[in-house]
């Protein structure tokens, strides 16, 4: 198994600011929002996996075994994957639909609850007559959660 690697806090906003981005571009476009995933390599390179699948639940479940099998490679720091979700009405959302970005650290995989839900609540706005789509994130909602690509 390789080496772990401590993740910097910059570089794992930084790839939940990029998942967020991509989500948000794909809600403007009016394009489907498939699960994806952003996978942060222990010597600092980057990749983006694209859901493979037009089922949003068969594919985040692929992700999630393809991640599980690529983690015990070793060579992973990081993982996120991203999805749009209906949040559960007991977190109180400001907005029911949502994005969803499942973070987990390597450098985690040792504690109970090492793994992060974040849900950013949205709302999509359009002016009338127009094919402009805008969204309005509000603020994120985090949950701990125990590991599941480091598992």
């Amino acid at each position: 198994m390789g080496e772990e690697q401590r993740v910097s806090e910059e570089q794992l906003f930084e790839m939940v600011e990029r998942c967020v981005a991509d989500a948000v571009l794909a809600l403007e476009q009016d394009k489907p929002l498939t699960p994806f995933a952003k996978v942060l390599h222990t010597d600092g390179s980057e990749r983006d996996i694209p859901c493979m699948s037009a089922d949003e639940t068969t594919c985040y479940e692929a992700l999630l075994r393809q991640l599980g099998g690529e983690a015990k490679m070793g060579d992973i720091a990081a993982v996120a994957i991203t999805a749009r979700v209906t949040i559960p009405e007991h977190y109180n959302p400001p907005a029911p639909q949502g994005i969803r970005i499942h973070l987990e650290e390597q450098a985690n995989s040792h504690k109970k609850i090492g793994a992060k839900l974040l849900y950013i609540p949205y709302e999509l706005f359009a002016a009338e007559g127009s094919d402009t789509r805008s969204v309005m994130l509000h603020n994120p909602i985090a949950i701990g959660m125990p590991m599941e690509v480091f598992a």
